[in-house]
């Protein structure tokens, strides 16, 4: 299976948490590249399999959107994108749009995982290929903070072909507040913390999951 990761949080290589997972999945017979924001200057040589997000220029406009990237989590992340003016959210939309329709092309991925739920989501669902998305309460928290960021936050949990809550807790707000009533009986919605010892299993299976409901299997 050819497996796309993104995560909203830094994914320089190699210590970063998106590229232990995908050592995982290649361990497991998996295809995968990675992608996300990157401390990394534009023109620094990255390893095969990399895509990574330089926001740098455009984050120099919000100084507190340059902190996040600089500080490379992705609740930082999450909550500047929250706070920045529009015009600068979009310009990192669109640079990011760039980066990940050239990660799909290269992989051409049977299936997009993404870490957390934001506007990288939304960007890996307009590639058109099967996305399951991994979503934490902080990721909830700053999508309330921003209406538009709500309405796109919503609108990729409704176009998820799965959806992971990272804990009991994240689930019950996903389907009290932000999943139809069917959600959980078609079975996309299931429960599991990102750093679990298996969690590349896990994302392999789930990835498979959203490929065969796709196929409609």
């Amino acid at each position: 299976m050819r497996i796309l990761l993104i995560d909203h949080g830094c994914c320089d290589h190699p210590h970063t948490r998106i590229h232990r997972l995908g050592d995982g999945l290649r361990a497991a017979g998996c295809r995968v590249a990675v992608c996300g924001p990157s401390r990394l200057h534009g023109l620094d040589e990255q390893p095969p399999g990399m895509h990574g997000i330089h926001l740098h220029d455009v984050a120099a406009a919000s100084r507190k959107f340059l902190a996040a990237i600089q500080e490379g989590s992705a609740e930082a992340f999450l909550a500047a994108a929250a706070e920045v003016p529009s015009r600068v959210l979009g310009l990192a939309r669109e640079t990011a749009r760039q980066v990940i329709a050239e990660a799909a092309d290269a992989l051409y991925p049977d299936a997009i995982f993404v870490l957390h739920a934001g506007i990288l989501t939304d960007l890996a669902v307009e590639t058109g290929a099967p996305v399951v998305v991994h979503v934490a309460a902080a990721d909830l928290r700053a999508a309330t903070a921003r209406p538009s960021l709500r309405r796109l936050v919503a609108a990729v949990l409704g176009s998820s072909d799965g959806i992971v809550a990272s804990d009991p807790a994240t689930h019950t707000v996903l389907r009290e507040h932000w999943l139809r009533d069917d959600a959980d009986e078609c079975g996309r919605c299931t429960t599991w913390p990102a750093e679990v010892s298996d969690a590349a299993e896990r994302i392999a299976t789930a990835c498979g999951a959203a490929l065969g409901r796709r196929r409609g299997e």
